[in-house]
């Protein structure tokens, strides 16, 4: 019992979500922006709850690692051309979203960062710099996890998948403490401290994504649902079983731990036996997650953060993001849509041609 293609999209609908959490409410000092009630010292509840969110990269590595190596797997080559496609589609989306969000900050008067100089924009045109969205960041990141995961996924059919996890685990625990203690300093030497920012990021995001691989390659799932299902009550166990994690995370705050919380989060999440109308709510917010991610900071921090945070409770405020950003989405798609159809369209005449020739 594997997880599903639908399994894994409704664990990105969860993510994206997590995400929104995490970006609107992961805050101690609310300075005015919205209203809450309860407090754990003089700390609010909501910014615990919100900390969780911290799991959402972690959880889009892992679903991307899991996926990507089903798909090698079918052909045990590198398949070269499936990645240029599904880099070449996210980097098209990502540029109408550019393009429409430096035009309404142009024309909300937000000239001096939309679209800055003539480099900021090339700079962020071309997925070096995220200087327009922070969120963004996480788009070189995924490009580099697909342009090397042929390569990966040969280590990790070939060697110990324990070795390998100890491997990746350090790798994650140093690049860690560089990407926030900045040990290492290289703002004196831009170029350089370009490269060394993009691996810093590859390197805590490897670990979730590994882990995804070789929970495919193991089958790791199947024999935690197994156990799992087995249980009577094992919705309830499972709730709990996230209750806890989210206490453990609240006592210990660091960030340090996510791909943990966010690996056995998506084992207990995806166990729960799940009314029809969950899963097709889950697997909607799946469908709009990379749209959501790419718009939701310009509506929260950068353009429109009085508009988003205009409704003053949290809950509101919550869902408020989420209408604004799949109004966006609708948008996009409509754009984006009839490029990715031409994309097939010319990919597969190509295919045929070189069949022919070869053949």
């Amino acid at each position: 019992m594997e997880f599903t293609k639908s399994d894994m999209n409704m664990t990105k609908g969860v993510a994206i979500l997590f995400m929104l959490l995490l970006h609107l409410f992961c805050r101690k000092e609310i300075n005015g922006l919205y209203e809450t009630f309860i407090y754990i010292g003089e700390v609010p509840l909501l910014y615990y709850l919100a900390l969780f969110g911290d799991a959402c990269v972690p959880m889009y590595c892992f679903a991307s690692g899991y996926g990507l190596y089903i798909t090698f797997t079918k052909t045990y080559s590198v398949n070269v051309k499936k990645n240029v496609l599904r880099i070449l589609k996210l980097l098209v989306n990502f540029w109408i979203i550019l393009l429409i969000f430096v035009t309404i900050g142009y024309f909300a008067g937000k000239v001096d960062k939309y679209p800055g100089s003539i480099e900021d924009f090339f700079l962020n045109f071309f997925v070096l710099s995220n200087s327009y969205n922070g969120a963004w960041w996480f788009l070189q990141t995924y490009i580099i996890l697909v342009v090397l995961s042929p390569w990966i996924f040969k280590i990790i059919m070939k060697y110990n998948s324990l070795f390998i996890i100890l491997v990746t685990g350090i790798i994650y625990l140093v690049t860690y403490v560089q990407r926030i203690k900045q040990v290492f300093d290289f703002s004196d030497y831009p170029f350089f401290a370009l490269c060394i920012n993009a691996t810093v990021l590859v390197g805590t995001s490897l670990l979730p994504f590994i882990v995804g691989a070789i929970f495919e390659k193991e089958k790791i799932y199947s024999k935690i649902h197994q156990k799992i299902n087995k249980l009577s009550h094992k919705n309830t166990i499972s709730i709990l079983a996230i209750l806890i994690l989210i206490i453990i995370h609240s006592i210990y705050e660091s960030m340090v731990i996510a791909p943990i919380t966010a690996i056995i989060f998506i084992c207990l999440f995806n166990v729960m036996t799940k009314r029809k109308s969950v899963q097709k709510v889950l697997n909607y917010f799946g469908d709009h997650s990379t749209n959501i991610w790419l718009t939701h900071m310009f509506f929260y921090m950068t353009i429109f953060p009085q508009l988003t945070f205009a409704p003053r409770y949290p809950i509101f405020i919550f869902a408020w993001l989420i209408v604004l950003c799949l109004a966006s989405s609708y948008v996009i798609k409509i754009l984006f849509n009839p490029i990715s159809a031409m994309i097939d369209k010319i990919s597969t005449v190509n295919i045929n041609l070189t069949k022919r020739i070869e053949g």
